[in-house]
């Protein structure tokens, strides 16, 4: 019976190194990969996060470096720091009516910085430096359904359509799951539907940033301020993809088809820089106003990535027989984000602090750069894809007594997508506590609970996964000032 596959596919070559790197580029970079350099999670610092990110307006600490470098002019003492942080997350996925649930979660390093106040005749000079994480990509999602309507196999080879002139990477006709009619030029690929699709996608990595940062009065109650940072990071994907004829549709040889394997992957290295102003205007013990602006980063990725890929069919033969197909690649590519601008204030009443912040962003500006041309057309999608959003954030905190603090807030980020409904925003409720450990150390403690809805594509919209996700993230920061 082997005989007589090799037979079916006689039109085959065992040339693949062509379209390993076209087939791995298109599946490396898409808008969303820019996308994913640009957001920037739910920020630095556990009271900061506790207070629901609305920090612009306060950021009197070591984490100021990340909001509003401004801010650090009125600290009057140095600080050292560290922070940890715990992220889990749970995605609810649905596809054709059957639900999943998948789990991950990590724990890395949050924050590491020293704060310095230089000593001035008038007014102050501080100087800050250290590091914290920006973003953390931790994901997860599993399914398994009955569709009905589509099979990947027909993105490799759609049954009818014109084959092109080198199919040796082609994966459908390398796996025996699709023929090739010489006469009329065409594909020839009856697997159209009606498949058990399956699949596991794990993400991680994240970007760190490195930074340098100092503030300085420059009028009565008035700073201004300024970060430099260079962010470093990894990105790792990957996917088990499986089809199956659970339904035994495909049982006429040679389409006795039973199951199909994919195994997909991206590894991918990253840096960038940027920089961020800041300005505050203080009302001692009354009333903060702040102001920043963060210039587009400018990343470079350096990525490998591939796939391999089996096909199973019922009368026992695998194909290829001694090791999976594969189509290996790598490359390089930049994205340019968006500029960043954000406003906040804060006011003191007594013991309590109330803040608020809006975040405004147009991720229409974000941009491939230094690309191959297929991936630099993708540049135009970003006008249709995406839109401008303005993120909303509020916090309180009140000190008792003995320096005890309880903080609560909320922050809500805009999914950037046109057309998206509010459900897909990312919304966060937070809380913490604030534990003095003597007169000039301090432990911050602090929980994030977020929630929103989203959906993935395997490989268009007829094979499509709803996802429901919540995310709980704990923080712990240490601080002494002296």
């Amino acid at each position: 019976m082997d005989k007589h596959r090799m037979n079916f596919l006689r039109h085959c070559t065992a040339i693949v190194v062509v379209m390993m790197t076209a087939a791995g580029a298109a599946f490396a970079q898409y808008p969303e990969d820019a996308l994913r350099l640009g957001l920037s999670g739910i920020g630095v610092g556990a009271r900061a996060i506790a207070m629901g990110g609305a920090y612009t307006g306060v950021a009197n600490d070591y984490s100021a470096i990340y909001w509003n470098p401004a801010g650090l002019a009125q600290m009057q003492y140095s600080e050292f720091t560290a922070g940890m942080s715990h992220l889990s997350m749970k995605n609810n996925s649905t596809f054709f009516g059957s639900a999943e649930t998948y789990t991950n979660s990590s724990t890395a390093l949050n924050s590491l910085g020293l704060v310095h106040k230089v000593p001035t005749l008038r007014g102050n000079l501080v100087l800050g430096f250290g590091f914290h994480r920006q973003a953390n990509f931790l994901s997860g999602m599993s399914f398994t359904g009955f569709n009905p309507n589509s099979s990947i196999l027909q993105t490799y080879a759609r049954n009818g359509a014109q084959y092109p002139s080198d199919i040796s990477g082609n994966i459908a006709y390398q796996l025996y799951l699709a023929d090739i009619d010489t006469v009329n030029g065409t594909f020839i690929s009856p697997i159209t539907s009606r498949v058990t699709q399956l699949a596991k996608v794990l993400e991680s990595g994240g970007l760190n940033n490195w930074s340098v940062s100092g503030a300085l009065d420059i009028a009565k109650e008035v700073s201004l301020g300024l970060t430099l940072t260079y962010v470093s990071g990894t990105y790792r994907y990957d996917r088990t993809y499986e089809e199956q004829d659970r339904a035994r549709i495909y049982q006429s040889f040679p389409y006795d088809f039973d199951a199909f394997t994919l195994e997909e992957y991206v590894d991918g290295d990253i840096s960038g820089f940027n920089a961020k102003f800041g300005l505050m205007y203080r009302v001692p013990d009354r009333f903060r106003l702040g102001l920043a602006v963060k210039t587009p980063t400018a990343f470079t990725v350096k990525e490998s990535f591939g796939s391999y890929a089996r096909a199973y069919f019922d009368n026992g033969d695998i194909k290829p027989n001694d090791k999976p197909f594969e189509d290996l690649a790598s490359g390089d590519y930049g994205v340019r984000t968006p500029w960043v601008f954000s406003a906040g204030a804060s006011v003191i009443f007594g013991d309590l602090v109330l803040s608020g912040d809006v975040e405004y962003t147009d991720w229409t500006q974000m941009e491939f750069k230094d690309a191959t041309s297929d991936v630099m057309a993708q540049n135009r999608d970003f006008k249709t894809l995406f839109r401008p959003t303005a993120d909303l954030r509020a916090g309180a905190e009140y000190s008792f007594g003995g320096g005890l603090r309880i903080r609560g807030g909320f922050m809500m980020n805009r999914s950037p997508y046109e057309g998206d409904p509010s459900s897909f925003d990312q919304k966060y409720i937070t809380g913490g506590l604030g534990i003095p450990l003597g007169g000039s150390t301090m432990l911050d403690l602090t929980y994030a609970r977020g929630w929103w809805d989203t959906f993935r594509t395997n490989y268009n919209s007829s094979s499509r996964v709803n996802e429901s996700i919540t995310s709980n993230t704990i923080l712990a920061t240490f601080s002494h000032r002296f």
